[in-house]
């Protein structure tokens, strides 16, 4: 027998239908997880929640428990509709392919910012955070003279970590003497306190390329 939680993900999975008891459902799974990803787009994952879900699709919340039943895990099935689907890797060079979905995942970032503020427990348990690293690993493992999969989750890292960073950047303003004190006090830093780092993506980029420089 199987719990709430775990016919959910299995569903996701698409390993097992959607209950047959009682009436038939007025939304899909697909349709709460959407819900609860329009609700974090808008006001932040802490905004989301079973009763505010269930306030959108027009629902009480106890029946929002026939699809999912607690926050953990309906943030995981938000998870996996908000990065999509990896989309179609094709270029010449194998490093044009690695920049090309490294790209595409930041872009599923930046278009849904909370995603930087889920926190991991467990390993993965979303079809669709495999399938973007099967993506990659199956458009570079004839090409690239280094272990793929390692190369895959090293840059997926990257970009999360990217966007937990312009997340915990975005709205805080550092003292207006900071910048000369760090200069003053660490002359070797001076220059890169005058640059603008502002540009996450300019970032992610800098990393990026001094991964792909270091392999042949």
């Amino acid at each position: 027998m199987h719990s709430q939680e775990d016919r959910a993900l299995r569903q996701l999975w698409e390993l097992a239908d959607a209950p047959s008891r009682g009436p038939k459902a007025r939304w899909t799974l697909r349709d709460v997880a959407d819900a609860a990803v329009a609700l974090a787009d808008e006001n932040g994952l802490e905004a989301v929640s079973l009763a505010r879900v269930a306030a959108r699709l027009g629902v009480v919340t106890t029946a929002l428990y026939r699809y999912v039943e607690s926050k953990a895990t309906l943030i995981e099935l938000m998870v996996d509709a908000a990065i999509g689907d990896p989309p179609a890797i094709s270029a010449p060079d194998w490093r044009d392919r690695c920049r090309s979905w490294v790209d595409a995942l930041a872009g599923a970032y930046a278009a849904h910012p909370w995603l930087a503020d889920v926190r991991p427990t467990r390993m993965p348990t979303q079809p669709r955070a495999y399938a973007w690293i099967e993506a990659l690993v199956q458009a570079i493992r004839n090409d690239v003279d280094a272990d793929p999969l390692r190369l895959a989750l090293l840059l997926d890292s990257l970009v999360r970590s990217n966007a937990s960073l312009r997340a915990s950047t975005a709205h805080g303003v550092p003292p207006t003497w900071l910048g000369e004190a760090i200069a003053d006090r660490f002359p070797l830093l001076a220059a890169a306190a005058e640059q603008d780092t502002s540009d996450a993506s300019a970032e992610l980029g800098f990393a990026v390329e001094a991964v792909l420089r270091g392999i042949r």
